[in-house]
C-alpha cells in the first residue's frame, strides 16, 4: 500500500470511529464504530427508513439457543474425555469464538465476491434477511441439544433430529436467498453454499485448534 493510500485509510478510520475500550479487554484502546460515529449513524438511519431492525442484533437474539447448544456440547465433551478435564468459562468462550467466526465468515466472503460476481445490489437484502432467519434456525437446532440435556438416552434420536433440522434450514436458506436475488437459481445456490460450507469447515478446524473436540 502506498503512503498516500495508507494515510487515506487512516483518515477514514479516524473520521468514522471513536476510541473505546471493550469491556472484555479494557487494557486495549480500539477505534470502534459506535452509536456516536457517522458510519454507525448512517447505517442506523438507512435501516430506520427501511423499517428494518439492525441485522447484527440477530446474533444476540440467538445467544440463549447457543447457550443450550454449548451446555450440551460440554457434557458430550466431558463424557468423552478423562476425568477432571477442565471445561469451565474458557471452554464456553472458545465456543462463542467459534460461533462468531461461523457467523461472520459468510458475510465477509459474500462481501468480497459481490463485485466480481455482480450481485452487489442484492447483498444488503440477503445479509439482513439471512441474519434474521438465523434466529429461528438457531432455536430449532437447539431442540435436539436440549433433548440430550434432559434425556441423555435420547441422543440417537436427537442426532437424527439435528440432521433433519439442518437439512430443513439449508432448504429454507436457499429459498430465502432465491427470493432475495430475483429467483436466480444458480446465484441463490452459490450464496447458500457460502452460508453453509465455509462455517462448517472453519468451525471444525477451530474446534480442533481450540481443543473443544474430544481427543
Amino acid at each position: 500500500m502506498s503512503d498516500g493510500a495508507a494515510a487515506a485509510a487512516e483518515a477514514f478510520v479516524r473520521a468514522h470511529t471513536a476510541i473505546a475500550r471493550p469491556k472484555l479487554v479494557p487494557e486495549i484502546a480500539l477505534h470502534l464504530a459506535t452509536e456516536i460515529t457517522p458510519i454507525w449513524q448512517a447505517t442506523e438511519t438507512w435501516l430506520a427508513r427501511a423499517d428494518i431492525a439492525p441485522p447484527f442484533w440477530a446474533f444476540a437474539w440467538c445467544l440463549p439457543a447457543f447457550a443450550v447448544i454449548w451446555a450440551s456440547w460440554r457434557l458430550y465433551y466431558l463424557a468423552a474425555m478423562p476425568a477432571a478435564t477442565p471445561a469451565g468459562v474458557s471452554f464456553f468462550v472458545k465456543l462463542l469464538v467459534i460461533d462468531i467466526a461461523g457467523w461472520l465468515l459468510p458475510l465477509v466472503l459474500l462481501a468480497a465476491l459481490a463485485r466480481p460476481l455482480g450481485y452487489g445490489k442484492y447483498l444488503s437484502t440477503v445479509v439482513t434477511a439471512s441474519n434474521w432467519i438465523a434466529v429461528p434456525f438457531a432455536y430449532a437446532a437447539a431442540i435436539p441439544f436440549a433433548l440430550t440435556l434432559m434425556l441423555p438416552a435420547s441422543a440417537p434420536f436427537a442426532g437424527l433430529l439435528l440432521y433433519a433440522v439442518f437439512g430443513a434450514s439449508v432448504v429454507l436458506q436457499f429459498r430465502l436467498v432465491w427470493m432475495c436475488v430475483g429467483k436466480q437459481t444458480l446465484l441463490a445456490a452459490a450464496m447458500t453454499a457460502i452460508y453453509v460450507l465455509p462455517p462448517m469447515i472453519v468451525g471444525q478446524e477451530l474446534q480442533r485448534i481450540l481443543g473443544t473436540l474430544p481427543a
